[in-house]
């Protein structure tokens, strides 16, 4: 996300994610990352000030949307997987009457915030894609220009696609992410310490 955001600049993706130029440049290589972000990065070449940051911060909001809606996607197969008995505890509460019996009360509190949150995460990527009502009445109308909402959606199938490898090396690279952000969050060394030794100086 940071090389997409970067359009490509090698210098700034490393020093955003603590690691060295080279590092970047390898994985980056190796996963074809400038072939897969390429709609991304053909946005340099834009005269329209603003152009870029509009289009990568809608890309990179229609990333984080899509993961969140995963994350609810994997709730609703929970719930619909559960049986009529696990459904039935999961919806009801149990309370004591006055008289020591038992009260069973129907709760779709939990039901009601699941539909909230794909509400919000649906609202999340319209207007990532500039698809929302007002927008998609506009577009009808018919301009003759590129549709944003295509646009966005290519650059944010192009990121999807950049950050789904698996491969050993790209395993290796999150790796290293994680010890230079490890690296980054200790506090400084106090002076009779021995400073931390660096992941890259190791070999």
């Amino acid at each position: 996300m940071l090389y997409a955001a970067f359009t490509g600049d090698l210098e700034r993706t490393a020093a955003a994610l603590g690691v060295r130029p080279m590092d970047v440049l390898r994985v980056a290589q190796e996963e074809e990352w400038d072939e897969k972000l390429k709609p991304i990065l053909d946005l340099k070449k834009s005269s329209k000030p603003g152009d870029v940051n509009r289009a990568i911060n809608r890309a990179l909001n229609f990333v984080q949307s899509h993961k969140l809606r995963m994350v609810i996607e994997r709730i609703i197969r929970r719930l619909t997987g559960m049986t009529p008995e696990e459904l039935e505890e999961y919806l009801f509460t149990t309370s004591t009457g006055k008289g020591g019996e038992k009260i069973s009360k129907l709760s779709t509190r939990a039901v009601a915030d699941l539909a909230s949150a794909l509400e919000k995460c649906h609202a999340m990527t319209y207007a990532a894609l500039n698809d929302s009502m007002p927008e998609r009445a506009k577009r009808n109308e018919g301009d003759g220009g590129v549709d944003a909402g295509d646009m966005h959606a290519k650059i944010a199938e192009a990121m999807r696609k950049a950050a789904a490898s698996k491969s050993p090396h790209a395993q290796v690279f999150d790796a290293r992410l994680s010890a230079a952000q490890a690296e980054i969050v200790q506090p400084t060394p106090e002076p009779q310490d021995v400073p931390p030794v660096h992941p890259y100086d190791q070999d």
